[in-house]
């Protein structure tokens, strides 16, 4: 289980971030929910360990993240939201060049690589170069360099943004067959990934958690549909 405890961050005088808590459980999706600027995208960078928290604590399996940092960031991948490719890369290259750096056996490589492509259905691309790619399969190809190293905790940071329909549908089912055997957590502003993926969400609103509750808990309080409800208790 991932827990993230009273977590604070401050940029000058605004905080982003004002003693969130949640736990995130393998096996379900957590939908880090918000309106742009809630303070999402700061929330899944202190988790992923690339800016620290001012106070709280993140703990993975009962060990504290800080104290066992290189241990947890082998259990962990991260997809942001805009391209971490590069572009004259061909994508089996761009692979290639992720296991090496992740996969603890060399030997392993192809046979990783050929396994995350089937489950993402990159094989048709694997020789184009990454600048050539669509929106989506640009995604597919983030999130296959995630998978390659078997981590335990998927992070995302909206996904789906700038992806046509067809497009994020895939994406959509991707990430629920991902979540059978991983921690899973997005963030979203989107009503619409909300209600594809999410088991669980947890709101905020201006550095402040509002509600950490299941699906179908969060329809409820409106009684009528999940924009309702984001309005309700955001007070939007």
């Amino acid at each position: 289980m991932l827990f993230v405890q009273n977590i604070t961050k401050k940029f000058g005088n605004n905080i982003a971030l004002n003693s969130v808590s949640f736990k995130a459980k393998n096996g379900e999706i957590v939908a880090l929910l918000g309106k742009n600027g809630a303070g999402k995208s700061t929330l899944l960078r202190i988790i992923s360990g690339f800016i620290e928290a001012d106070s709280g604590s993140v703990s993975f399996d009962d060990k504290d993240v800080v104290k066992n940092r290189n241990e947890f960031l082998e259990q962990l991948a991260y997809v942001p939201e805009n391209s971490s490719l590069y572009p004259d890369m061909k994508v089996f290259e761009y692979l290639e060049f992720v296991a090496n750096l992740r996969c603890n056996f060399a030997i392993q490589i192809n046979r990783k690589i050929s396994e995350v492509c089937s489950i993402l259905n990159l094989q048709n691309v694997l020789l184009q170069k990454c600048e050539t790619l669509s929106k989506g399969y640009k995604k597919r190809v983030q999130i296959a360099a995630a998978l390659l190293s078997n981590s335990s905790i998927l992070l995302f940071d909206e996904p789906t943004e700038g992806l046509d329909p067809s497009q994020k549908q895939s994406l959509h089912r991707i990430l629920k067959k991902l979540s059978k055997n991983h921690h899973v957590i997005i963030s979203t502003h989107l009503m619409e990934d909300v209600e594809a993926v999410a088991d669980k969400i947890v709101l905020i609103d201006k550095g402040i958690l509002l509600c950490d509750q299941s699906l179908n808990e969060f329809k409820r309080i409106s009684r009528t549909n999940l924009i309702d409800s984001f309005n309700l208790a955001t007070k939007g």
